[in-house]
């Protein structure tokens, strides 16, 4: 199934032209490519926060949601498996939406955590909002 996915994904990305076509970005603006690729907690919020008048709005938060989704998805395949237990417990009505929300809220309000991995301060943010009882 991973290979599918991996299959999917890039036969997604070269027929929009994303993955493999330069992105022509504005100097003033901020945003380069290279901001898709995150190396912490601080750059994935920059993804997350792009403005929706961007011309690459659609990319940004695509792969923004992407990560989210990710980290989601390793939550629920290590969970109750051996010593593993849940390590978000959102409820049956969260959305991605919501997630990242919390995420920027979280960063927002915690910046000492930028330079962290993002996957950490995600899940952080989210164990902050939703604690597993």
């Amino acid at each position: 199934m991973k290979n599918s996915l991996i299959r999917t994904f890039l036969a997604v990305s070269i027929i929009s032209g994303w993955l493999f076509s330069p992105i022509p970005l504005s100097a003033n603006d901020g945003y380069a490519i290279e901001d898709l690729d995150v190396d912490n907690a601080g750059e994935l919020l920059n993804v997350c926060t792009i403005p929706p008048s961007h011309e690459h709005y659609q990319a940004a938060i695509a792969f923004c949601y992407g990560f989210f989704e990710g980290a989601i998805h390793y939550d629920d395949a290590v969970a109750g498996k051996g010593p593993f237990e849940d390590i978000v417990c959102t409820p049956d009505s969260a959305t991605r939406t919501q997630a990242v929300a919390v995420f920027v809220d979280y960063l927002q309000a915690n910046d000492n955590f930028e330079q962290e991995p993002p996957v950490e301060v995600v899940f952080r943010a989210l164990v902050a909002k939703w604690p597993c009882e």
